[in-house]
């Protein structure tokens, strides 16, 4: 993918949107794709500071010739990118990165000279948004290397920093649907039969997010609300289709409010393990939104926007471009599924198996869809989109071996004669007191016991706590 182009389909009037200056040469000669936590944008300028910890020591009333250095070692100073988001996506990007930075620990810098590099942000970074400027986000981090301890050996030595991995190709599946999109939409002049189905996929989509949503907490609808203003509105199709506008505002419509639904996560929450109880408690918090939440409203949205392109196909002239269209808005669905899926806080392996499971069947539905749209006569290449979507599996795949690794198990207890809860989980706990209290409130959750003292007889699951805990 040429790197003027990567980011969202940067094409002539976006690049005008840089400035005269910046547009003349500079950005599209220079500027190169590079990540942060997952997050693309394209670098402008890359410094850092590198040297030598030198300490000079002055004697009084002597000259500067008995002068002392002393070299406490080499030393790697701040690095400092400065870059820019672009594209009709920059505010989704853009928060998408304000998010990124706002979490603690290290972050993987993809970076096209220095390669792959853990970091840690050192100082508060800017993103700026200027009006003179529509469609670029600039962006400014001053970052530290932190290296890794050494890697062992075996399969998980092998896995890099999952997370950020996933992300990353959530991010490249974006991109690819967005290439995808301007391919169907690429006619100057559109047949009639083609916009009517854009027209309708967007607003029957409108109404799928409407009716998902329904019952969700309310920073969930506020969250989404001028994403669904604007798929209500739609997206008025030009008499002559000369650039990539009508393709980017057509993506815009459909990336916005999964994208939103997934920024609206609010945990409180934010380690791996918690106590059934307390994700109870969260789920039925009207300002807590959970990665589970957002996670089934996305599932359920990746299906049913499948439906409506199934449908519309079947009343158009030229199916295969509906198809497309389709496989587009379930790719834009599923990379944000995927980012639901990382700020999910599970309660056992079994929970996470669970919602994996779901989304790799979504993520093989979409594969299977492109496979279907790609033998349906369409014009558009689709093999780069099918290779991001296997590249997504598997780094979702890597991302769940390290995560459900690291949580309780499910186990089966059987209970001969009814006695208390408490009883049962001093015995499997007892040598940690401090971790009786999490197991006795989960059990009583899991099983729905109306009173934990009256457990039993039969066969109640407990969590199998271990030190991940």
């Amino acid at each position: 993918m040429d790197a003027s182009f990567g980011l969202s389909g940067l094409a002539g009037p976006e690049i005008s949107a840089l400035g005269s200056g910046l547009a003349g040469g500079l950005f599209s000669r220079f500027a190169t794709l590079a990540s942060l936590g997952g997050v693309s944008f394209a670098i402008i300028e890359s410094k850092e500071d590198v040297g030598r910890r030198i300490h000079r020591v002055l004697f009084p009333d002597l000259p500067p010739s008995h002068q002392v250095f002393q070299d406490f070692g080499a030393t790697d100073g701040a690095i400092i990118v400065s870059g820019v988001i672009v594209g009709d996506d920059y505010i989704i990007r853009a928060q998408r990165m304000r998010k990124v930075l706002s979490k603690p620990g290290k972050l993987t810098l993809l970076h096209p000279w220095w390669g792959r590099l853990k970091v840690r942000l050192v100082a508060p970074a800017q993103i700026t948004f200027n009006e003179k400027k529509i469609g670029v986000a600039e962006f400014q981090a001053q970052l530290v290397r932190d290296p890794d301890p050494p890697a062992k050996k075996g399969f998980f030595g092998k896995i890099f920093d999952t997370v950020n991995d996933l992300l990353t190709e959530a991010d490249a599946l974006m991109d690819e649907a967005q290439e995808a999109v301007a391919g169907v939409l690429s006619m100057v002049s559109l047949p009639l039969s083609l916009v009517n189905s854009v027209s309708s996929l967007i607003s029957q989509g409108q109404g799928v997010w409407d009716v998902l949503t329904a019952r969700s907490p309310e920073p969930v609808k506020a969250a989404i609300a001028g994403p669904q203003a604007s798929m209500a509105t739609g997206v008025v199709a030009p008499r002559q289709n000369l650039d990539r506008s009508y393709a980017a505002a057509v993506a815009t419509a459909l990336i916005g409010t999964p994208a939103a639904l997934a920024a609206s996560v609010n945990s409180a929450d934010s380690s791996v393990v918690a106590p059934a109880a307390m994700q109870q408690a969260s789920q039925t918090d009207d300002e807590t939104v959970t990665g589970q939440q957002i996670a089934a409203l996305l599932l359920g949205g990746a299906k049913q926007f499948g439906q409506i392109a199934d449908r519309l196909s079947l009343n158009n002239p030229d199916p295969a471009a509906v198809l497309v269209l389709g496989v587009v808005a379930r790719s834009f669905i599923i990379s944000q599924l995927v980012s639901a899926w990382s700020d999910c806080v599970f309660v056992s392996n079994q929970d996470a198996e669970i919602l994996l499971g779901q989304i790799l069947s979504a993520v093989d539905a979409l594969a299977n869809d492109v496979v279907a749209a790609s033998s349906s006569r369409t014009t558009v290449a689709l093999q780069p989109l099918f290779g991001r979507v296997q590249a997504l599996r598997s780094a979702l795949i890597a991302d769940a071996t390290v995560r459900i690794g690291s949580l309780p198990a499910v186990v089966d207890v059987p209970v001969a004669a009814s006695r208390s809860l408490w009883t049962l989980c001093y015995a499997l706990e007892g040598d940690d007191v401090s971790k009786v209290k999490d197991l006795l409130d989960d059990g009583a959750q899991r099983n729905g016991l109306f009173h934990p003292a009256l457990t039993g007889p039969g066969t109640i699951t407990l969590l199998e706590l271990n030190d991940a805990q």
